[in-house]
């Protein structure tokens, strides 16, 4: 018998294991973990420079949030799951909330207005 995979839901793009997926309007920080939330997903999370890379090119020029945070500026970033990062490459600025940009990685408040991306593992 063959086995069947679940591809990614609906207007999520299937990168490896996981589902990207990257909104059309944009919002807060927290309304937007909470949209990936409904949908079973995350902020999204990158573990290496492959996905990274696909993200900062798939989001257009766009800046876009992802699941980076930290309580304050003398605290490490962390994801969404709590799991420290491994500051592979560097977040620039003094906030708390982290975002691509076209230049990398930055931070700005929770209130700010961003393009967001999800993620989570695909079902397979």
């Amino acid at each position: 018998m063959n086995k069947t995979y679940a591809a990614c839901p609906q207007n999520w793009i299937g990168v490896e294991n996981k589902c990207f997926y990257f909104s059309e309007y944009p919002s807060n920080w927290t309304f937007a973990q909470a949209f990936c939330m409904a949908q079973e997903a995350q902020l999204a999370r990158f573990d290496n420079q492959d996905e990274l890379n696909f993200l900062m090119r798939y989001k257009a020029n766009f800046d876009s949030w992802i699941g980076l945070h930290r309580e304050s500026s003398e605290h490490p970033w962390k994801w969404t799951d709590n799991t420290e990062y491994n500051n592979t490459i560097p977040i620039r600025g003094e906030e708390r909330f982290a975002y691509l940009n076209n230049n990398g990685i930055s931070s700005t408040r929770i209130y700010s207005l961003r393009m967001w991306i999800c993620s989570k593992l695909n079902a397979s």
